[in-house]
């Protein structure tokens, strides 16, 4: 069974002091008092609250030139680091990530990317996935539609080729989660999960984003 969960929206301290102490910890570095993101005080003391969690850092990156990031990320040391790459089918776009990425020696997350029921073109085409892999990325976040829901629910055949995919390159999957120890692909290394966080634009927020109560109450189903 995998152990990986990812809980985006849990730099907060009375939310991080609910979870496990092995629990990835997804961070957005930002301006002082942004809704949901961390500064540098706040993101060092957090790690001091739960010592053993993996923390994950990422960036709006057009408010956070590429040198301000790496000495960021030099400074605060996160596990990882998370990016969203450029569209592969702009190449000089991708090209261009690919070559900074190759300056920042943090193991990397990239994603989310979608695969909806009418849409699985994301996951068509290997080669940009392996080029990632090359620059340092080892996991890739995947937002699913859907595994579970009876409306939006992948076919037999889908789901097997999402599986597939998953054997090579390693995801942590989102999706409209009930429970965590029943959901019917294998293939994934861990889970991504997006917490609610009081303060923010209910249209910025993921589709599967949910209250830490729930939040706390999956977790207790991978026990």
């Amino acid at each position: 069974m995998t152990s990986i969960v990812k809980v985006n929206g849990a730099a907060r301290a009375d939310f991080l002091g609910l979870l496990p102490g092995d629990v990835w910890v997804g961070c957005r570095y930002g301006a002082e008092g942004l809704a949901g993101s961390v500064n540098r005080e706040q993101f060092l003391a957090l790690r001091r609250i739960k010592p053993a969690a993996k923390f994950v850092l990422s960036f709006n990156e057009y408010d956070t030139p590429h040198e301000k990031r790496l000495r960021l990320l030099d400074e605060l040391a996160p596990d990882y680091y998370e990016y969203t790459p450029p569209d592969p089918l702009k190449k000089a776009e991708f090209a261009a990530c690919m070559e900074r990425l190759g300056e920042i020696e943090v193991p990397k997350i990239a994603g989310p990317f979608p695969v909806l029921k009418d849409d699985m073109s994301m996951i068509r085409e290997r080669e940009p996935f392996a080029e990632m892999t090359r620059r340092g990325t080892v996991y890739f976040l995947f937002d699913v539609e859907s595994a579970v829901d009876a409306d939006f629910r992948l076919s037999t055949a889908q789901r097997r080729e999402l599986d597939d995919f998953w054997a090579e390159f390693p995801a942590l999957a989102n999706d409209s989660f009930d429970r965590l120890d029943t959901y019917p692909l294998q293939n994934q290394h861990g889970y991504s999960l997006d917490a609610i966080v009081p303060g923010t634009d209910q249209s910025a927020r993921s589709g599967n984003a949910m209250t830490s109560a729930k939040i706390v109450r999956l977790l207790k189903t991978l026990r």
